[in-house]
């Protein structure tokens, strides 16, 4: 017998026969483990979804077991005041969160148990989505507009006063007036052709944000952690990055530089993370980063390159499933998400790419907040656009 209270199921639906009905929607029927309680429960629920009087006569009329009126009216004896409906539903919630714990723990036993997982990696994603159960705060939300109001207006000042107004500012002028910086809970593509240079804007981007105290995951499915921190070295050292593939050519200037660099760039709040292969994992690393406080902002180099282990028929439908997850990354953490993205090669024909362009899906333009397209002009000097990243 899974964990349970009649006594305090029938409290919760006493409260919603007295004057209580607006919390029906903070409840479901896997609240209540008595199969007369959920019956119960449901027929209030329909009746408030119907826009019914709910009350003994019209809740007993719906149900169809025995002494129905007579069981609807005995739950008023099980409720000491209404107005103690949120402590007897966060009573309830918990015996709730008991039972699916319990329920989760069996079937990840059986994941573990069986043969159908290949590596580590999918059976630890899996299991984590198990796990991954809402629980209620207690809180009771008004989605009125009129409730919403003041929270903006608070945020509107909170921006106001901020003395970091510009942490999240990209560091690119140009595009920091355009979109006020990044913003959490939006997601940003930045899509380019191949060697046009996202990875290195989108590294510039994290080292300008960095610098300001900006917790930054950079996961890589395209470079290593040792080509990244190379690339940021350079950046840092104002080094010829080839002169760190070919390292005989560095001088003992150049040697100077580096040495510099390497402790401005150890105190970075930045993880490099090259092991990440699905959307599944990046979602669950994130929640372990958030949970300790310490991610600020997602970059993903780059979304062609990820893989996740949801069943779909075509890369195209996988590339969906990515870019909405990549949306909710930004939602339930509340960071911003950057992701960077390829152009189809007809893109290449085109004088400028267009949202069209974005490569295998068109949910990209769906999900995203902002899509940055870096585009190289055929009449520039593509030296000097390089140098300039």
């Amino acid at each position: 017998m899974l964990p349970n209270n009649p006594e305090i199921e029938k409290s919760v639906l006493g409260c919603l026969l007295m004057d209580k009905q607006d919390y029906v929607i903070k409840l479901s029927e896997l609240d209540f483990m008595s199969e007369v309680n959920r019956a119960i429960f449901k027929a209030i629920r329909k009746l408030y979804d119907s826009k019914s009087v709910i009350d003994i006569i019209t809740v007993s009329d719906s149900l169809d077991i025995d002494n129905a009126i007579g069981i609807v009216a005995d739950l008023s004896n099980y409720v000491a005041s209404p107005e103690n409906i949120e402590y007897y539903i966060g009573i309830l919630k918990t015996y709730t969160m008991r039972r699916e714990v319990i329920k989760a723990a069996i079937k990840a036993k059986e994941m573990a148990e069986s043969d159908k997982f290949e590596t580590a990696i999918e059976l630890k994603n899996d299991v984590l989505q198990v796990f991954d159960i809402p629980v209620y705060d207690g809180k009771k939300t008004d989605n009125s507009i009129s409730a919403i109001m003041p929270a903006v207006l608070q945020d509107i000042e909170d921006r106001y006063n901020a003395k970091n107004e510009d942490k999240l500012f990209t560091g690119f002028y140009d595009l920091d007036k355009m979109t006020a910086g990044l913003h959490p809970e939006e997601l940003t593509i930045i899509a380019a052709r191949p060697g046009v240079g996202k990875t290195a804007y989108a590294i510039q981007m994290m080292l300008n944000m960095a610098k300001k105290g900006v917790k930054c995951l950079f996961v890589s499915r395209e470079m290593s952690q040792m080509q990244l921190a190379k690339r940021i070295l350079a950046n840092i050292a104002m080094v010829d990055g080839q002169k760190l593939r070919f390292c005989k050519s560095l001088t003992d200037d150049d040697w100077a530089k580096i040495g510099f660099a390497v402790s401005d760039i150890c105190k970075l709040p930045i993880e490099l993370n090259d092991k990440l292969a699905t959307i599944q994992e990046i979602r669950a690393y994130c929640r372990e980063l958030k949970n300790k406080d310490s991610i600020d902002l997602l970059i993903v180099d780059y979304l062609q390159l990820c893989r996740s282990l949801k069943r779909t028929e075509n890369r195209r439908q996988e590339i969906e499933d990515i870019s909405r997850q990549l949306k909710e990354i930004s939602l339930e953490f509340s960071i911003p998400v950057v992701a960077l993205s390829q152009l189809s090669r007809e893109s290449v024909a085109a004088k400028e790419p267009d949202l069209h362009h974005l490569r295998e899906s068109g949910s990209l333009e769906q999900d995203a907040d902002n899509v940055i397209f870096l585009h190289v002009p055929s009449d520039t000097d593509e030296t000097k656009f390089v140098e300039y990243l």
